[in-house]
C-alpha cells in the first residue's frame, strides 16, 4: 500500500470511530483507543501532543512484537519438522547409495562378476540365452535400485529447498523485529524525555489513554469466537454495489458503505499452526472467521474483498504480513472463500457498517 494511501486510511478512520475498534464477532464492541480529553485534542499542548503520539506508535510497535514473536514460533516448530523430514530423507538417500553400491559396484567394477566373461563362458546356444536372460534380470534390478536412489537424491534435496526458504523467512522475520525494537527504544527514550515537561493534567490525560487502550485489548480478547464454534456465512450488501452480494460473517452487519477508492492488494493466508494464538489486537486467532491482518490498518478497520465472483468483508484484527511485496495476511476461511491458497492480487476497499 503506497503512502498516499495509508495516510489517507489514517485519517479516515480517526474521523470514522465506528472502525477505530471493532472486532469481527457479535460480542461487544472495544471502545474507541484513545478517550476523549478534558479538553479538545486539538488544544493541547505541543509537549502533551507529542506524548500522547509517541504512546500511540509504541502502542502500535508493541502490538507488531506480539504477531511477529507469534510468527517466529510457528516458524520454529516448521523448521523443527523440516530438519526432521531432511534427516529421514538422507537417510533413506544414503540406504539407497549403499544398496546400489553393494550390488552394482561388487558386480561391475571389482571383477567378480564381468557381463561378456559371462556370456563367453557360455557352453551352448542355449546356455548363452540362458545367461543372456540372467544378466538381463541382473541389469533391471539394478536398474530398479538406481532410480530409486535417484527418487531419494531428488526428494532429499527438496527437502533441504524447504529448509533454505523456512530459514530465509526467519531470517527476514529478525530483520524487521530488530528493526521494530530499535524505533520502540528510540520511542521509549523521546518519550521519557517528554513525561518531564507534561503538566499534571497531561500526565491524567495520558494515563487516561494508556487505560482506554488496555481496556480496548481486553474487550477486543473476550470478543474472541470459540475455536470449536460454527461460524456460518450470511449474505450482506456493500453500497453503492447493491447488485452483489459479499459474505460475511454471521453476527456482523448486514449492510456497509465503502469508505475510500479501491485498491489491489497482494494477499497471502495464515491459519493451521497459528488457530488458537493470539492476535496483535488481543483477539484469538480463528481461521474459519473472516478476519485479516495488515500492518499499518487500524485494528477493526473493514475491507470489501473481491476476486473474480468472490466477495467477503473481513476485518483488521492483527499485524502482518511481514514479508515484502505483500498488503494482506487473510486468515484460512477468508482465502478460501475468495477460491485461492497461495498468493493472489484482489481488489479491496475501506467500508463501514451502516447501523
Amino acid at each position: 500500500m503506497n503512502t498516499h494511501l495509508t495516510r489517507y486510511v489514517v485519517l479516515l478512520v480517526s474521523a470514522l470511530t465506528v472502525v477505530a475498534s471493532s472486532p469481527m464477532t457479535a460480542a461487544a464492541e472495544p471502545s474507541s483507543t484513545t478517550p476523549q480529553a478534558t479538553s479538545p485534542t486539538e488544544r493541547l499542548d505541543e509537549a502533551t501532543a507529542q506524548a500522547v503520539e509517541l504512546e500511540e506508535h509504541i502502542e502500535e510497535l508493541e502490538a507488531q512484537e506480539i504477531a511477529i514473536e507469534t510468527r517466529m514460533g510457528v516458524l520454529d516448530e516448521r523448521t523443527a519438522l523440516q530438519r526432521q523430514k531432511l534427516d529421514r530423507a538422507r537417510d533413506e538417500l544414503k540406504a539407497a547409495r549403499d544398496l546400489f553400491e553393494m550390488r552394482v559396484v561388487s558386480m561391475y567394477k571389482t571383477g567378480s562378476v564381468e557381463p561378456l566373461e559371462l556370456l563367453l563362458g557360455s557352453k551352448s546356444v542355449e546356455d548363452f540365452l540362458a545367461r543372456g536372460t540372467l544378466l538381463g534380470h541382473i541389469v533391471a534390478q539394478d536398474r530398479e535400485i538406481w532410480n530409486e536412489a535417484a527418487v531419494t537424491a531428488a526428494e532429499a534435496e527438496y527437502q533441504a529447498t524447504v529448509l533454505d526458504d523456512l530459514k530465509a523467512q526467519e531470517n527476514e522475520l529478525e530483520s524487521v523485529n530488530d528493526d521494530r525494537q530499535h524505533d520502540l527504544e528510540s520511542a521509549l527514550v523521546r518519550q521519557e524525555a517528554l513525561i518531564g515537561e507534561l503538566t499534571e493534567e497531561a500526565l491524567e490525560y495520558l494515563s487516561r489513554v494508556r487505560a482506554s487502550r488496555a481496556q480496548s485489548r481486553d474487550e477486543w480478547r473476550r470478543s474472541s469466537v470459540p475455536l470449536d464454534t460454527r461460524i456460518r456465512r450470511v449474505e450482506a450488501v456493500v453500497e453503492p454495489y447493491d447488485d452483489l452480494i459479499f459474505l460475511v460473517s454471521e453476527g456482523q452487519p448486514g449492510r456497509y458503505s465503502v469508505a475510500g477508492d479501491a485498491f489491489t492488494a497482494v494477499c497471502s493466508w495464515y491459519g493451521n499452526e497459528f488457530h488458537g494464538r493470539n492476535t496483535a489486537s488481543g483477539q484469538v486467532f480463528n481461521e474459519n472467521d473472516l478476519t485479516c491482518a495488515s500492518r499499518d490498518l487500524p485494528f477493526g478497520t473493514r475491507l470489501a474483498l473481491t476476486r473474480g465472483e468472490h466477495r467477503i468483508v473481513v476485518v483488521v484484527n492483527d499485524r502482518g504480513p511481514f514479508v515484502a511485496g505483500r498488503d494482506l495476511d487473510l486468515s484460512k476461511a477468508a482465502a478460501q472463500a475468495l477460491g485461492f491458497s497461495g498468493v493472489e492480487s484482489v481488489q479491496a476497499q475501506i467500508v463501514v457498517a451502516i447501523e
